[in-house]
Parts: structure tokens; C-alpha cells; sequence
């Protein structure tokens, strides 16, 4: 590290002070004291006039200022002084210079120094002279102005107080000359020792600053002499102390990075003044679209005031305390905790970010769930009660068209029913993922019967069905028939609510290695891209077809759940490929 001053500039500065302190400071006091002890007899002498002129003014019956300024004028025992009488309010009645008609037009002493000050006692001051280049005495005391004391004045007197200061000015300007040759003559000295000094020492220095970049396996061998021989064992202790202490330090901070950076939640530390001094990889992440984060204050990164106001009120704050608060960042919520840590010596502040996209979702979801089935339940049951009303109250009704009425209940009970067995069969698929058992499965059949069994509900459209797979047994698959029966009808039935009346639904096969990829497309709407990682959640449902087409968001999850149990995936592709509307939903199963 390199220092502001080399050790020879700091010894010169040493000796130097000591020679200020030994000749400049002793003797400045000397003359300081003398000349104040001189200035304090001058101050008495001054004063002793000043009362014997006080007293010779109390000795007249008859204080006219005509009288008054005849006395002060007969006083020859002034030499150089200036004498005034003022009036109360400040006003020059008679001088010991002046004729009245020269300081009658004067303006008023009542605010002057040493007239406020004699209005309690004799007061003074001294101030250099703007006019004449010497300082001057300024010292007033009250007086009375009549015989029954009742009209008061001020006796004010002005007189050099040079004394004996320009003759200590000289005396302390000869004794700076002295201080600054001596001050000379040593930089001289010290120089000439440092320079020797620094050579004796010049190869420990070397080893030393082997030891400061990093080497630490580095001893000094040779000692410059007798003297210096603790101060090489000591580096030596030093040097191996510290080769200990950088292994512990280096194999502790590995540690504590790679258990902060294996944390899922973002983190980041904020040196006392707020800015970013750390993160770990998931805050990084989080943040991957910024070339820099470190250095950085929360608001620069975050772009939310609430954030920043938090960050700065934990700062601010002395105490261990905490703020809680809810962002939403690229389309991602989190749980944002500021934190003050127990020293705030080093870091002043944390910022942990836990991510809660998944429990809004599953918030979302299940406000969706409660929707759909109080809808999809209420519906049939509203029509069920209207009916049965409806034949309970009129008879004749029930004669002519009792036997579709009922067709109507049993088609509503029907529909009841089939979504309790979707919400059942959820259920019992994600609690016996690991217990289905595999077996070859002929996939052909499976596809055929699947869509005989969905063929009802085409009514009212004209579809179009295709299968590549056209003959039984071509293709053996590891599955179960009837829940692969049941991926295959629920996709079926899904196409079929969303294709326009002309509709078209195709079954693909591709053989990709040991596996076999199945797709269904059809020629519906599709599914916009920002939805497509969604449409797999329980009871999630796109969004613009959520008024348009009856649904509980089940049946895409049953079938990803159904085929996670087979060991394969499934996913989405919209639009298909060469068309910018339609949809293939495809999974993944093991060749047999």
C-alpha cells in the first residue's frame, strides 16, 4: 500500500515540530507575556488619568458644557490624550482638542464599545487607528452632569497604545529568521540519515513486499543487523499467520458462496450508503437483462420508490427491523424482505426476493375452480329444479312432455356427474402416479374407440376425423388402455368444443428413437403463445374462450398427469406449422 508520506518527509515534519515547540513556542510566549504585562501597566497608568479627570469634574458645583470644556482644555497633564464629556445620549458636550463649533455637528458615541460597557462600569476597548497607522485606547466611565446626580454623562478618553509592540515585532520576526535556518539545517540531517537508513534496509523491504503480493511461503533470511532481528522474526510470524489465516478465509468465503448462491431466492446486500456491494446467482438471474448490478441502488434496479423508501428507512434506522412488501417484476411476483442485519458496520441492508408466481397461480386457480364449478354445478342443478317444478305443479305437462322433460334432468345429472368423476379422477391419478401399471398397449385401438366414444358430441358440426395409424395392432406403446383411453378423449372433446363448424381433427404419429410422439390437431382458434405454459394447470382456462366454451380446466391436467405416470411429457404447438390459427397437443410414450 503506498503511503500519502514517505518516512523521510515524516521526520523532517517531526524535527521541525520539535523546533517549533522548543524555540519558536517558548520564546512567542516570552514576548506575548512581556508585551501584555507592558499593555496591562499602560492600561492602569491610563486609567489612573482618567479618574484624576473624573475628579476634578466631580469638584465643580456648576457642570455647564462651556465650563466643562474650559477645564478639560486646561489639563496639561494629557500629553497625547484625547478627553470628551458626553451627554446621555452620547452627544460630545466638551473636548480637550476640539472647539465646540467643530464637534457640535458630530454624530452620537452611545453605541461605541466602550460606551456600552461604562454604562455598568469603566469601560474599553483597543482598535487599530484607520487614519493614522498606530492602535489606539478607547476607555469611557459614567460621570455626573449636575450637583443632585440625577443628569448623567460619559467621560470618554482616546490615547496611543503603540507601546512597546513594534519593538516585539521585530524581536519575534529575528527569532522566526532563527527558527526557519534551523528548521533548514535539519531537513539537511534527517535527509542524510534516512537515505542511509533506507539503504541498510533496502533488502529487507524487498522481501517484505514479496511477502505483501502474495507470497507467503517467502522468508526473510538476512537481518540488516542486531537491532532489526525481532522485527524479521516478527514478519516471518507474520507471513505464516497470515498464509494460515488466507487459506481459512479463501476455503470459508468458497463455502459461503456456494451456499449462497444454491439459495433459490434472490439475494442482495446493500453497503451503508444503499448501494449494491453482492448478490447471488438467483438475484442475477432474476436481473439478467442488466450488464451491472453492483454498485447500484435498489431504485436503479428495481424502479419502485416504495422499495427504495424501505431500503432507506432500514438504513436509516439504528435497530434490527424488517420491511415486507409485494413486487411484481417481469411478469413474476415476490415477496420482497429488506432486512437489517445484526452489524451494520460492513452491510447495512439485505434484500431477500422470494418468488410467489406459484402460489398467485394456485390462488388464481382455485378462484377459477370455485367459478367454473359453482357455474358448471349450478347450471344443471338450476335446470334440474326448473323441470321438476315444472311437472310437480302442472300435470298436464308432465302427460304430454314428461318424457323429455326428464331426458333434460338426466342430461343435466349426467353432466353433474362427469365433472365430480373429472375432479375424482385428478385426484386419484396425482395420489397414484408411481402404481400405475405399464403395459403394451395397441395405440390404434386405443384412438378409436377413444373417438367413438366422443362422436356424440359432434352434433351440430360438421367434423372431419383422421388418424395416420389406420390399422390395429401396427403399434404397440407401454401405458395403461384405459388412461390412455381417457388422455386421448379428453383432447378429442376439447377440439371438438373449439373447431368452427367445418372442422377438421387429425391424430399424428411420430417415431422419434425409443419413443413415439402423439399429436392432436385440429383447425380451432389455437392458443396464444403467453398462455401455452399454463393451459396444463388445474382448472386454468384461456382466457378469451373462458365465456364462449363450457369447461372446468380439468380435463389438460388429467392428461398431464396421465402421461408424467407413462414416463413421457406432453406439450402444445400454436399455430400449427404453415397456418396461423389451429392447435397439436403433443405427448410423449415409450415404444413397447
Amino acid at each position: 500500500m503506498q503511503r500519502e508520506f514517505s518516512l523521510k518527509v515524516k521526520l523532517i515534519v517531526s524535527f521541525w515540530l520539535v523546533l517549533v515547540f522548543s524555540l519558536a513556542v517558548p520564546s512567542n510566549y516570552f514576548i506575548q507575556s512581556v508585551e501584555q504585562k507592558v499593555d496591562s501597566q499602560h492600561l492602569q497608568y491610563v486609567q489612573e488619568r482618567m479618574e484624576i479627570v473624573q475628579w476634578i469634574i466631580a469638584q465643580e458645583e456648576e457642570k455647564k458644557p462651556e465650563k466643562l470644556d474650559s477645564i478639560l482644555k486646561s489639563l496639561d497633564f494629557l500629553d497625547d490624550a484625547r478627553v470628551s464629556v458626553l451627554d446621555a445620549q452620547g452627544m460630545i458636550i466638551a473636548d480637550s482638542r476640539q472647539h465646540r463649533e467643530e464637534f457640535e455637528g458630530m454624530s452620537s458615541y452611545i453605541d461605541y464599545p466602550e460606551v456600552v460597557q461604562a454604562r455598568h462600569e469603566t469601560g474599553y476597548h483597543t482598535a487599530s487607528d484607520p487614519w493614522e497607522d498606530d492602535r489606539r485606547l478607547y476607555m469611557a466611565t459614567r460621570i455626573d452632569l449636575s450637583s443632585e446626580q440625577e443628569d448623567t454623562g460619559y467621560l470618554r478618553l482616546v490615547t496611543p497604545f503603540s507601546g512597546l509592540h513594534p519593538y516585539f515585532q521585530h524581536v519575534s520576526a529575528n527569532l522566526w529568521k532563527f527558527v526557519l535556518l534551523s528548521l533548514f539545517l535539519s531537513c539537511i540531517v534527517v535527509y542524510l540519515m534516512v537515505t542511509y537508513l533506507t539503504f541498510r534496509l533496502k533488502p529487507m523491504i524487498k522481501m517484505a513486499q514479496s511477502i505483501g503480493q502474495g507470497n507467503f511461503q517467502q522468508r526473510i533470511q538476512d537481518s540488516p543487523g542486531r537491532e532489526f532481528d525481532p522485527l524479521v522474526e516478527a514478519i516471518n510470524r507474520m507471513a505464516e499467520d497470515v498464509e494460515k489465516s488466507m487459506e481459512l478465509v479463501s476455503s470459508q468465503k468458497s463455502d459461503l458462496e456456494t451456499i449462497v448462491n444454491g439459495i433459490k431466492d434472490g439475494l442482495a446486500a446493500l453497503d451503508n450508503q444503499g448501494r449494491i456491494i453482492s448478490c447471488n446467482q438467483s438475484f442475477k438471474k432474476i436481473f439478467q437483462h442488466l450488464d451491472t448490478i453492483n454498485g447500484k441502488k435498489p431504485v436503479e434496479i428495481f424502479f419502485n420508490n416504495s422499495l427504495q423508501a424501505a431500503c432507506e428507512e432500514v438504513l436509516g434506522n439504528s435497530m434490527k427491523q424488517t420491511r415486507t412488501m409485494e413486487l411484481e417484476i417481469k411478469e413474476k411476483f415476490y415477496d420482497v424482505h429488506v432486512v437489517s442485519p445484526s452489524d451494520q458496520q460492513n452491510i447495512g441492508a439485505i434484500i431477500l426476493l422470494h418468488d410467489i408466481t406459484d402460489l398467485k397461480n394456485l390462488e388464481s386457480i382455485r378462484k377459477d375452480f370455485v367459478a367454473n364449478a359453482s357455474h358448471e354445478l349450478r347450471t344443471p342443478l338450476t335446470s334440474i329444479k326448473g323441470y321438476t317444478e315444472t311437472m310437480l305443479q302442472h300435470p298436464d305437462i308432465m302427460q304430454e312432455k314428461g318424457t323429455e322433460l326428464l331426458q333434460v334432468v338426466i342430461k343435466n345429472t349426467d353432466n353433474m356427474i362427469r365433472l365430480l368423476d373429472d375432479i375424482l379422477q385428478l385426484s386419484r391419478i396425482e395420489s397414484t402416479q408411481d402404481q400405475v401399471a405399464l403395459d403394451d398397449v395397441d395405440l390404434a385401438a386405443v384412438i378409436f374407440k377413444s373417438w367413438n366414444n366422443c362422436s356424440h358430441y359432434t352434433e351440430g358440426k360438421n367434423i372431419v376425423f383422421e388418424s395416420e395409424l389406420e390399422q390395429e395392432g401396427q403399434l404397440l406403446v407401454r401405458g395403461e388402455a384405459e388412461y390412455l383411453g381417457q388422455v386421448f378423449q379428453n383432447l378429442f372433446e376439447n377440439s371438438i368444443k373449439f373447431v368452427p363448424g367445418e372442422g377438421f381433427i387429425q391424430v399424428l404419429v411420430r417415431q422419434e428413437g425409443n419413443q413415439v410422439w402423439v399429436g392432436v390437431q385440429d383447425n380451432g382458434p389455437g392458443i396464444p403463445a403467453a398462455e401455452q405454459q399454463r393451459i396444463f394447470e388445474r382448472f386454468y382456462r384461456v382466457k378469451k374462450d373462458k365465456k364462449k366454451v363450457k369447461g372446468t380446466g380439468l380435463g389438460l391436467a388429467i392428461c398431464k398427469n396421465i402421461i408424467k405416470a407413462f414416463g413421457g411429457r406432453i406439450w402444445v404447438e400454436s399455430p400449427v406449422p404453415g397456418s396461423d390459427s389451429g392447435c397439436i397437443v403433443w405427448f410423449s410414450l415409450n415404444r413397447s
